[in-house]
């Protein structure tokens, strides 16, 4: 070790920082005595997220109280919208995922657009089926 006071060297520093680790190793003793006081009181499966603990029902100004604010932060004309356009931000965990993803709508290409529209064949095959009255014409009328 340094002879001069309060100062020691970097090997003498890391002796006693050597020393002091062996001194505790020898104080310290792992448990390895492990028991479950009574193991059918034991939490096997983990809670669910959302579980919630039962409460005493609320009583009538309080159930006002949430209803006006209901009506207040999710109107009426609000319920056709999609998320996005409803809220700024997410309100839940599950909105999360893909809340600002925007799916962008591509016009149809006239090339593949074919609406359907009646023909004369197909206004014939219906003025047919409607001349017997309600029963198709590949009925067995023997049957009834």
């Amino acid at each position: 070790m340094s002879m001069v006071a309060g100062k020691m060297d970097a090997v003498s520093v890391n002796r006693v920082w050597e020393e002091h680790v062996k001194k505790e190793n020898r104080t310290l003793r792992l448990n390895d005595q492990f028991c479950i006081s009574n193991p059918r009181k034991m939490d096997i499966l983990p809670e669910k997220p959302n579980r919630t603990v039962p409460t005493p029902n609320p009583d009538e100004s309080t159930v006002a109280a949430a209803t006006a604010t209901l009506h207040s932060l999710a109107a009426a004309k609000d319920v056709d919208k999609a998320p996005q356009d409803r809220y700024a931000l997410p309100i839940s965990g599950n909105m999360e995922y893909g809340f600002f993803h925007r799916v962008q709508l591509s016009q149809t290409n006239p090339m593949f657009d074919h609406k359907h529209q009646p023909c004369e064949l197909t206004d014939n095959a219906q003025e047919y089926l409607k001349s017997f009255n309600g029963i198709g014409p590949f009925t067995n009328r023997t049957a009834h």
